[in-house]
C-alpha cells in the first residue's frame, strides 16, 4: 500500500464535489464495497473500483481522482444504487466529480473570463429534448450495438458507443465532426440486441437535427 503523502491532500476536496449537482451523495457513503461489487466495469478493468475513487475523493487526494479513468467511463447502469445502503447514487457522484475536473482545467484569460469551451455540458439535454433523442438516457454504454453494428466493417472507427459516450461528456464538436454519425444506416441489428432498447439511428438523427439548427458544417 502507497503511504499518503499529507502535501498533496486537499480537505475541501470533498466539498467540492458534495456542491456539484448529484454529488451530494459522497458525503453519506461509508466505503462498504456494495458499489464496487455490483459494478459491471469491475469485469473489464480492476482498476475502474467505484470504491476506491470515492474513498480517495473523501481522503482529499483530489489529483488521483481527477486522473482516474473510472470518472470518464462509470456508466448509468444503476445496479450499484440498487444495492447501496445508503442510497448513494455512484454515477451522479461520477458526474460531479467530472465537473470538478472541467473546473480545474479551465483557464482564465486576462480579460478574466473562462477558456476552455470545448465541452457542452447541455448538449445531452438538448438531444434528449429532440423526439429522436429522447432514448439517449436509457443507453449504459454496454457496447452492444458496436459490436452488431455493420459500419464497423467499413471502419472499426465507427462506433455507435464512443458517439453516446462522447455526447454524455458534451463533446459536441467531437461528435458532430464525426463521420459515423452521418452514415448509420437503419438497419436496426442494434435496436434488436439492445439489452435498453435504444434506437441508435433515431439517436444519430437527433444529433444531426441539432448539428443542423446550429448552423454546424464541416470543414
Amino acid at each position: 500500500m502507497d503511504v499518503i503523502d499529507s502535501r498533496k491532500v486537499d480537505p475541501n476536496f470533498k466539498f467540492q464535489i458534495a456542491k456539484e449537482d448529484g454529488g451530494e451523495g459522497i458525503l453519506k457513503c461509508f466505503a462498504c464495497g456494495s458499489c464496487t461489487a455490483r459494478c459491471p466495469e469491475m469485469d473489464v478493468k480492476e482498476e475502474w473500483n467505484p470504491q476506491v475513487i470515492i474513498r480517495k475523493a473523501l481522503l482529499g487526494l483530489k489529483d488521483e481522482v481527477l486522473s482516474s479513468e473510472f470518472i470518464w467511463i462509470c456508466s448509468a447502469h444503476y445496479r450499484c444504487l440498487e444495492k447501496c445502503p445508503q442510497g448513494v447514487d455512484i454515477k451522479e457522484v461520477m458526474n460531479a466529480v467530472r465537473n470538478a475536473r472541467i473546473l480545474e482545467e479551465q483557464k482564465e484569460d486576462v480579460t478574466g473570463e473562462k477558456t476552455k469551451k470545448y465541452l457542452d455540458l447541455n448538449f445531452k439535454y438538448k438531444i434528449v429534448e429532440d423526439e429522436s433523442g429522447k432514448d439517449l438516457y436509457e443507453c449504459f454504454s454496454c457496447g452492444t450495438c458496436t459490436a452488431g453494428c455493420p459500419e464497423r466493417e467499413l471502419d472499426p472507427l465507427y462506433s455507435p458507443r464512443k458517439v453516446i459516450k462522447n455526447v454524455l461528456l458534451g463533446m459536441k464538436d467531437t461528435v458532430f465532426s464525426n463521420r459515423f454519425v452521418e452514415i448509420c444506416s437503419t438497419h436496426h441489428r442494434c435496436i434488436t440486441q439492445c439489452p435498453q432498447g435504444v434506437e441508435i439511428p433515431k439517436l444519430m438523427n437527433a444529433i444531426k437535427n441539432i448539428a443542423e439548427r446550429e448552423g454546424y458544417s464541416k470543414p
